[in-house]
């Protein structure tokens, strides 16, 4: 393989390759696209109480943090990283920063904050819109600060005192964040747990549910239909159900219920063939530190997703859900050299992601 100015060049595919002025030997090693993870929160720290901890050191050091994650992330492969929260649209930011060459870090695709209503989910992380002018207002704030998609929020959340099943939004309220982020060419998520919040999300024309934990086989049908990924985020959960002690115990209940919804939807979306794209809720309560790309593969492949999907969901779905498929997330002419090698076949063990023994971003080596 050759790469230039931070792309592949070209791929040679037999024993005789050219001479290059600097070359590093693969052979034995196993190559594929760096990881992209569709679902993350770079301000937090995966402790129990990551909220709490973003609120007492400020929006300065919350935005030290995630560059700091951000960084760790790309250590251990993730190459491409969405951002879909944070305090002060400090995402955003960050995005900037490694865009601008200030710092190397991943590529990171910012939504910066959340669009929700009075007493939706994690308000600390929300751009709070009650009326259609101000979800109009809102989605063309958030373009100008630079985000590049939009994040709103259906339902309620798993972690903090609302309800999870009814929707927070009627379908027309999600249909005029669409239509006006579709006018600016950004794309929409939806933070989605509940039936009907999905079921509004679905047929408001959201490109990517987030979480989707109790979804209908019809509503599956019709994200097949129209191509609308499902971002099921299944770690985080199945650790905060397991997190009685060290969570408020209305969190831990709430998450079980989740983790029950997530089990079969998840089976129903692989029978039916629904897109399905890596995202792992890293930084989240109780979750650990950054990255959790490896612990949602694994749990992926433990609610009966092959491994093989399971890589195919962490690079090539998720390009395409991002909308960029025709720059990241596998290895062709003219791509991005965001590249992986590992010791062993993930192909045979999932686990074997765990093995990467080197991590190339835009054709420079870490």
């Amino acid at each position: 393989m050759h790469i230039q100015d931070g792309r592949i060049a070209k791929i040679y595919m037999g024993p005789e390759i050219p001479a290059m002025v600097d070359t590093f030997d693969a052979t034995g090693l196993f190559l594929m696209p760096g990881l992209i993870d569709m679902h993350v929160h770079l301000v937090w720290d995966g402790s129990p109480d990551p909220l709490g901890t973003m609120k007492a050191e400020g929006p300065n050091i919350a935005m030290a943090r995630g560059i700091a994650n951000a960084r760790k992330s790309l250590a251990q492969g993730v190459t491409t990283i969405r951002d879909v929260g944070s305090v002060n649209d400090v995402g955003i930011d960050i995005a900037k920063i490694f865009a601008s060459g200030l710092l190397f870090g991943p590529t990171v695709v910012a939504a910066g904050r959340i669009i929700q209503p009075t007493g939706g989910h994690v308000p600390d992380l929300g751009y709070i819109a009650d009326s259609h002018d101000e979800l109009v207002k809102a989605v063309r704030y958030l373009k100008m600060r630079g985000a590049s998609v939009i994040k709103v929020a259906s339902t309620g959340g798993a972690y903090g005192p609302e309800e999870i099943g009814p929707s927070v939004y009627p379908q027309k309220d999600l249909e005029i964040v669409v239509n006006e982020a579709r006018r600016l060419g950004l794309r929409v998520a939806s933070h989605s747990l509940g039936k009907i919040g999905i079921e509004n999300a679905v047929r408001a024309g959201i490109n990517t549910i987030e979480h989707g934990a109790d979804i209908s086989m019809e509503i599956l049908r019709e994200m097949k239909q129209k191509e609308t990924c499902l971002i099921p985020t299944l770690a985080v959960y199945k650790k905060l159900s397991e997190s009685s002690g060290v969570i408020p115990e209305l969190y831990v209940a709430k998450s079980k219920t989740v983790v029950r919804w997530h089990k079969e939807t998840f089976r129903n979306a692989m029978d039916i063939g629904s897109p399905i794209a890596l995202g792992t809720d890293a930084g989240s309560p109780n979750f650990g530190p950054h990255p959790s790309v490896f612990l949602e593969m694994v749990t992926m492949v433990e609610y009966g997703m092959k491994p093989s999907d399971v890589l195919k969901a962490a690079t090539k779905t998720a390009a395409e859900a991002l909308g960029r498929e025709h720059e990241i997330g596998t290895i062709e002419t003219g791509k991005k050299a965001d590249i992986l090698l590992l010791k062993e076949n993930p192909l045979e063990d999932i686990a074997k992601m765990q093995n990467i023994c080197q991590v190339i971003k835009s054709g420079i080596m870490l």
